[in-house]
């Protein structure tokens, strides 16, 4: 007999994830988004639509998020009418979602007292992961307390750890972001300057991802620069919103973050010249604009980097 799982969230992580769930067969999936017309969509595919959070709350064994923000999270599981208040006892609750660790625990603690088990699960891959089923997935919890989970988790992920603790998977992929994102931004400044001393932006990229400067943000994601496509994967408004969350962890732990700080800068900037909904890489676009330059031209990407 298949296990229900309620879904909550079907933004562009979210509906990826309720395919290749779908497309696993190993689940009867109930899915909510105040969206309807999302809910519609994946509806269609095979899935059944829930009216409310309660509703999908008293009708499955399984629940699986993936939200926005904490405040949107702390809504959906604390608030009247939320998850939590018709939660059935034994639940376990993955919440794909990238938020702050204080969020994860508190609605951790709010869950147990329900007697059902909610754990930070953010993962760290885009869109094109999520609908193959090839995430990497943190897990603030050990191995043995997510024994029952882990047939979901191996259908959403190929590379699955266990972090231990609540919160701890949330603090994980904050730090991953913050490397993920500057990496970014060092990379972008770093083209910008080679075409700008006249270097075509094909040739820097087909040699430099044999150097040691290279990185996995700049093998995977800047082939889409030259090509000029800023079509969203990872939105430059949702990497400051993570890259604020990581400073106001720092600020927390009174340690100053000054990389951290510049790289949350310029997405910031980025997001206030109308790019928010763009894909995180449009972060360059700032820097082609102020030296007049375009980091544009044909990416022979390496098979040993695909």
């Amino acid at each position: 007999m298949k296990k229900k799982l309620g879904f909550i969230g079907l933004g562009v992580m979210g509906a990826n994830m309720c395919r290749r769930i779908l497309e696993s067969g190993g689940f009867d999936l109930v899915v909510y988004d105040v969206d309807k017309a999302k809910v519609e969509e994946i509806v269609a595919l095979g899935a059944t639509g829930a009216d409310s959070l309660v509703e999908l709350a008293v009708a499955v064994d399984l629940i699986a998020c993936s939200l926005p923000n904490p405040q949107i999270v702390s809504s959906v599981f604390l608030d009247a009418g939320g998850v939590l208040e018709a939660v059935r006892k034994g639940t376990t609750i993955l919440d794909f979602s990238t938020v702050d660790s204080e969020t994860s625990k508190r609605v951790a603690a709010a869950a147990e007292k329900r007697g059902a088990l909610y754990v930070d699960t953010p993962v760290s891959g885009g869109k094109f992961d999520s609908a193959k089923g090839t995430l990497t997935i943190i897990c603030g919890a050990t191995e043995e307390e997510l024994a029952d989970a882990m047939p979901l988790l191996k259908v959403m992920g190929t590379s699955i750890h266990f972090a231990g603790t609540r919160g701890a998977g949330s603090t994980i992929k904050l730090v991953n972001n913050v490397i993920s994102m500057a990496n970014t931004v060092v990379a972008a400044e770093a083209f910008v300057l080679g075409v700008k001393a006249g270097v075509d932006a094909g040739t820097l990229f087909n040699i430099l991802q044999h150097c040691g400067g290279r990185s996995l943000r700049m093998t995977k994601r800047f082939p889409s620069i030259l090509k000029g496509d800023f079509s969203p994967r990872f939105t430059v408004d949702l990497a400051e919103k993570d890259l604020r969350l990581a400073l106001e962890l720092a600020h927390s732990l009174k340690m100053p973050i000054q990389f951290g700080s510049l790289t949350h800068d310029l997405f910031l900037a980025a997001s206030a010249s109308g790019r928010g909904g763009l894909d995180a890489t449009a972060v360059i676009q700032l820097m082609e604009e102020l030296n007049g330059v375009e980091v544009r031209g044909e990416a022979l990407v390496s098979d040993k980097y695909v």
